[in-house]
């Protein structure tokens, strides 16, 4: 059986915007790639604390700023973020 790595990418790995994120996400995956080929179990775990707290700002800012929707507490909003990364 091969060796295993546990990969914790912490919650800002993944960048703050769209285009950070798919710069960020291009050299992590080639890593884990390497990784993988060299012949290793890679598991991958993320923190994801910066993007619930951008979704929670997002919809709170709508919600108080005449944008119809609802406010979405901190669970709700991980579900979401996790929803996204999926």
């Amino acid at each position: 059986m091969s060796e295993r790595i546990v990969v914790a990418l912490g919650g800002n790995a993944l960048g703050n915007t769209p285009e950070e994120q798919l710069k960020l996400v291009q050299q992590t995956a080639r890593t884990l790639v390497d990784l993988s080929e060299a012949g290793y179990q890679v598991v991958v775990g993320h923190g994801n604390g910066p993007q619930v707290g951008m979704i929670n700002l997002a919809m709170e800012f709508s919600a108080n700023n005449g944008g119809k929707t609802p406010f979405m507490p901190f669970p709700e909003c991980g579900a979401m973020s996790q929803g996204y990364i999926g």
